[in-house]
């Protein structure tokens, strides 16, 4: 089932042909994604960017709550 959404945190670039270096659109044309699918890819370490994602999506309502103040 494709998704409406997609996050992806990896090292792998485009250019050295690896799976983990694909683009989100290669995904959509495989559909694993909606081709309308929001989609966000970042180019980082998963080790440092995983634990703030988590903080993030944790925090998530409280920080919601605090904009409609």
């Amino acid at each position: 089932m494709a998704q409406i959404f997609s996050a992806h945190i990896n090292t792998g670039q485009e250019f050295d042909g690896s799976d983990t270096g694909a683009r989100p659109d290669e995904a959509a044309s495989w559909d694993k994604i909606k081709i309308e699918a929001k989609v966000v890819k970042l180019y980082a370490d998963p080790t440092v960017m995983l634990p703030l994602s988590q903080t993030f999506w944790a925090n998530l309502e409280k920080l919601k709550a605090e904009q409609s103040k």
